[in-house]
């Protein structure tokens, strides 16, 4: 059976649901509503709904199926008038709805009802025993899926055996690998290119456009995709639950960077750009807060790209609260495009898809906006210095300013030499001194006088009229 796709939407008092079924007979179709729960079977597609709220059939109920779309219409009453049913638009979360499993009240914080429990560290608090894990993924729930796996893609991964490099090791074999890898060349070019960088510190992310959409919805080709991911039930501890935030927030300030580099026209490397800059996806790394997170961010956005400058990742940091601003969808919409880059890239980066990508989206759609709200004041208050991110930067750049300093001033030296040895008036002869070459003067030798005075008396004779 075909999972169709589907869009709802409510007024104070209905809801109205569209389910896109073209091939299917109309006379066969059976629709059930029972509370919450929302049934449509007509061969060869099967949907079953649990809204976040109560509706009832009755003779207000409406229907209608529209022949050149293939759309079915179906309209039902609120159980309780006035109802506000959230997050009706985050598609995945409204399918296949499980139960919530059976875990000890005593240890779990429910966030929402439909999809993630956070349960309490444990007796070590920051020492998760994820920590001592050689695993990766979301959440660091993978160990043993994928063998060899950096191995098997090296244009994907700078960690080569995550099986055999604990988490709470990589960050540090990370950047020991980033300062290997940094040019102060490539830097300094840059710093002071100002021509080649402006218009990248310049522009806008397509969302802070003026003709930006605020009322974001999902397109056709985004609803299928989020139709057809599983609808899992996230159970994290603490400290599981903020690296997955945290990753988050690493994914995203790569896609901020490629959208501003690439002045909103992604390209084929952008996908290449999202992966490296990223130390999740490059590194199977986690963060504990969010100045870690950006330290990591700002270093490679300095070290792998084309584009290497501090105030340029200062603006994709104010691009990326920006962006979570704009809210939950747009955060979701944001993903699937990044979702999209990898399933199309020819370094089969669709391994990071099925690694992170989809649970993410998954995640999403369940998680409350609230966090994210948090997320990205805590991004927005967070301010990251030169010093901070241990390259060396201001006296690489104190360094650079000296050199440039003693060149201006040889420049300047060679320049007056140059100026002093040229005739400014035609016939006027230059003055004897170490840095004149007297030969260019024979001519005019011959015609002077040996005593001195009278070349004084010459000069004299132009200032006096008498």
């Amino acid at each position: 059976m075909l999972t169709p796709r589907f869009k709802l939407s409510q007024d104070e008092n209905h809801v109205c649901i569209t389910v896109h079924a073209p091939y299917t007979n109309v006379g066969e179709t059976e629709i059930d509503i029972d509370g919450e729960n929302f049934l449509f079977v007509s061969s060869p597609y099967f949907l079953r709904l649990r809204l976040p709220g109560r509706i009832v059939e009755n003779d207000k109920s409406k229907g209608s199926y529209t022949c050149d779309t293939g759309d079915f219409n179906l309209t039902f009453d609120k159980e309780i008038p006035g109802e506000h049913f959230h997050n009706l638009d985050m598609i995945t979360s409204l399918l296949a709805p499980r139960d919530i499993p059976d875990v000890n009240p005593n240890l779990v914080e429910m966030l929402e009802e439909d999809g993630i429990t956070v349960g309490d560290d444990g007796k070590d608090g920051d020492n998760d025993e994820s920590c001592n894990k050689f695993s990766y993924g979301f959440a660091n729930k993978i160990s043993n899926e994928f063998q060899d796996i950096g191995s098997e893609f090296p244009q994907i991964f700078e960690l080569r055996v995550p099986e055999k490099v604990a988490v709470n090791e990589r960050n540090k074999l990370r950047i020991e690998h980033e300062d290997h890898k940094f040019s102060t060349d490539h830097y300094l070019a840059d710093f002071y290119d100002d021509e080649l960088i402006s218009p990248y510190l310049t522009s806008k992310p397509n969302w802070d456009s003026p003709d930006f959409n605020k009322d974001v919805d999902f397109t056709d080709e985004e609803v299928c995709l989020l139709k057809e991911l599983p609808n899992k039930h996230y159970i994290l501890s603490k400290s599981e639950h903020t690296q997955v935030l945290l990753g988050l927030v690493d994914i995203l300030y790569g896609y901020c960077y490629d959208k501003r580099t690439t002045l909103n026209e992604s390209t084929v490397e952008s996908s290449w750009t999202i992966n490296k800059l990223s130390s999740t996806l490059s590194w199977f790394c986690v963060f504990k807060d969010v100045k870690q997170t950006l330290l990591a961010c700002y270093r490679r956005a300095l070290i792998y790209p084309i584009f290497r400058n501090f105030e340029l990742c200062n603006k994709v940091k104010e691009d990326l609260v920006s962006l979570f601003r704009k809210g939950k969808k747009f955060v979701i919409k944001c993903v699937i495009d990044i979702h999209q880059m990898f399933n199309t890239s020819n370094d089969a980066r669709y391994i990071l898809n099925q690694l992170y990508i989809k649970d993410y989206l998954v995640f999403l759609q369940k998680c409350r906006s609230e966090e994210l709200d948090q997320l990205y004041n805590n991004i927005a208050n967070m301010e990251i210095t030169k010093r901070d991110l241990d390259l060396e930067l201001d006296e690489l750049e104190a360094a650079a300013e000296m050199v440039q300093q003693e060149e201006a001033e040889i420049m300047e030296n060679e320049m007056a030499v140059k100026m002093a040895s040229m005739s400014l008036l035609p016939g006027l002869r230059k003055p004897n001194g170490p840095y004149f070459d007297e030969s260019d003067d024979e001519s005019d030798s011959t015609d002077s006088s040996s005593d001195s005075s009278d070349d004084s008396s010459d000069l004299d004779s132009d200032d006096d009229p008498s």
